[in-house]
């Protein structure tokens, strides 16, 4: 079989990063690889969940998140790592940084909320695009007239006119925003965040371990 010529060879190094070593990789370099991931994956999803539970906003948590990411991403850069590896690492981490805000305010809604009824000032049609899974959102206000600073989009639809009352559940701690009652299953969410976690975990292992080069280049 012959070698790879020299310009397949700086690709592959390049993408995928060097990974020279004899034989396996050392334990002391997997070893750094799993403190990168365990460190990487606890900054992402704990500043994300952690900033929604001391109340700051969740694109501002998002914003942190990702922030998260990006110190991530300059330290596998710094290591040299392979460019498609650190793409990989920042989609996945994205995704995550993403993922974490959102299912911890619906998880904070569905366990400490409180649930109760609100009047229907208003209802406007969203174009596809501008809200999640919905066309109508709704402006409310409490049964003593004080409005309700945000727009329910769950719970709200073409069926659903001024005057009429809808399901609200609220934060008593005022952490996060109301959202219209509906039914929430937080499996998937929580699910979803784990898979990302465990994917992200495992794309800066192996970039971390790809990074290294121990035995000089042959001709």
């Amino acid at each position: 079989m012959q070698d790879r010529s020299p310009l397949a060879n700086h690709m592959r190094r390049s993408l995928l990063g060097p990974a020279e070593y004899p034989g396996a990789p050392p334990v002391w370099l997997v070893t750094e690889g799993l403190v990168v991931a365990a460190v990487a994956i606890l900054a992402v999803t704990g500043l994300g969940a952690a900033s929604v539970l001391v109340g700051i906003p969740t694109k501002q948590a998002e914003g942190l998140g990702s922030a998260a990411v990006c110190g991530v991403l300059i330290y596998l850069l710094a290591a040299k790592s392979g460019k498609l590896l650190v793409g990989a690492a920042a989609v996945v981490g994205l995704l995550l940084a993403f993922a974490v805000p959102r299912t911890t305010a619906d998880s904070v809604l569905a366990e400490l909320g409180r649930r109760q009824d609100v009047v229907v000032t208003g209802v406007a049609y969203a174009p596809d695009g501008t809200t999640r899974k919905a066309k109508y959102l709704c402006s409310v206000r409490h049964v003593d007239g004080t409005e309700v600073p945000v727009q329910l989009w769950r719970g709200c639809g073409p069926a659903v006119g001024p005057g009429d009352r809808i399901g609200m559940v609220y934060d008593p701690a005022g952490r996060v925003p109301p959202r219209g009652v509906a039914p929430w299953n937080p499996l998937w969410p929580l699910t979803w965040c784990v898979l990302l976690a465990a994917t992200f975990g495992a794309v800066c292992v192996i970039t971390v371990v790809r990074s290294y080069r121990l035995a000089p280049v042959g001709p």
